[in-house]
């Protein structure tokens, strides 16, 4: 997600979930979006909240693990918002879930660095 021109869609889908990511293309019937996650909010123990977000389709299920996965959504059946830029924290946690070098981790688990191998890292999958 380092690629500036990638531009992020936010949106509500037919059953009220908030869905974020990253606008492929849209006509006037539809919007096709790669990689799109689901945006969750958790309170915390502190009686504050956490933002998670959840692939829709998880790339662990994939044949072609690096492949991205492009759905595509009926105008008529979501809610559209006009928000035009977002927080550089979301920004990072769903660049970090589609990191081509990593499987996903959830969100507010902490992105790897060489520094700090972050969190062990559950496979769904033997490989």
């Amino acid at each position: 997600m380092s690629d500036t021109n990638k531009k992020l869609t936010v949106f509500l889908d037919y059953v009220g979930r908030t869905i974020l990511g990253e606008l492929s293309s849209e006509d006037e019937i539809k919007i096709n979006v790669k990689n799109p996650v689901v945006l969750s909010t958790v309170p915390t123990p502190d009686n504050r909240m956490s933002i998670q977000l959840f692939p829709l389709f998880f790339r662990e299920f994939l044949a072609e693990k690096e492949a991205d996965v492009v759905i595509s959504y009926n105008k008529n059946t979501i809610t559209t918002t006009d928000i035009e830029a977002l927080d550089f924290r979301l920004q990072a946690q769903y660049a970090q879930i589609f990191n081509k070098n990593n499987i996903y981790v959830p969100s507010g688990q902490g992105i790897s660095t060489p520094e700090n191998k972050g969190p062990d890292v559950i496979k769904l999958f033997d490989e």
